[in-house]
């Protein structure tokens, strides 16, 4: 008889210990069904607020804002971006005898900047959600009639050299940042910022060497990976 209890009492505890190593593989197998954020994203796309098409019946002209953007997570609702836009300008002229097409580089801009996600984001953390971000940034615009002042008070002409204007900043957003569909996102965001002297590569504007307060509100499609 006391054979018999003994075997029972091995057959119980052999089933609480299976029991046991059952439960405690559970959690990673629920884990890892779980999706994971993705590490990196990449994004190309276009900047939305700088889209812009105008005609009358002399002529026409497209601009085409693209948007290109990587964004690395540092921490579960930290993540580093950097993103580079370029806006695309075509027009078209008709002139007397014929007309006449050209395409250029009207604007571009580089920023590097640091993202912190809050609030509920599910899943997705940290590179979906409301977010507030920290942005320094540099913009290049060509000013392709603009005429300019010397410091003698002398006016001139651009002459052969299309002016353009380069002005480093540093912003404060707030914005959030959603998936649409499979590869389809939006990234929208606003804030203000401090801007730096501007840089002229022809003759200064007076009264440009100064420090300046500036704001932007951007909405951005891409497609990401």
């Amino acid at each position: 008889m006391a054979q018999l209890y003994l075997l029972k009492g091995m057959l119980l505890a052999g089933s609480l210990l299976l029991a046991a190593a059952s439960d405690a593989q559970t959690p990673p197998a629920a884990a890892d069904s779980v999706p994971r954020p993705p590490q990196v994203i990449y994004k190309l796309g276009l900047r939305l607020t700088h889209l812009r098409y105008a005609h009358d019946s002399q002529a026409w002209q497209f601009l085409l804002p693209l948007s290109l953007g990587v964004e690395y997570r540092v921490a579960p609702r930290l993540s580093l971006y950097t993103q580079f836009e370029a806006d695309m300008l075509t027009s078209y002229t008709n002139g007397r005898r014929r007309g006449a097409q050209n395409g250029s580089l009207s604007a571009a801009s580089a920023a590097l900047g640091v993202r912190y996600y809050y609030g509920h984001v599910g899943h997705a953390t940290p590179v979906f959600g409301r977010y507030l971000a920290l942005e320094g940034s540099t913009d290049w615009e060509q000013l392709s009639n603009a005429r300019f002042v010397s410091v003698s008070g002398s006016v001139r002409g651009r002459g052969r050299t299309t002016p353009s204007v380069l002005t480093p900043g540093i912003y404060a957003l707030w914005g959030v940042q959603h998936r649409l569909r499979g590869h389809v996102l939006y990234d929208i965001n606003a804030g203000a910022g401090l801007l730096a002297p501007a840089y002229y590569n022809y003759e200064r504007p007076v009264g440009a060497s100064h420090w300046n307060v500036g704001g932007q509100a951007t909405i951005r499609l891409y497609f990401a990976l």
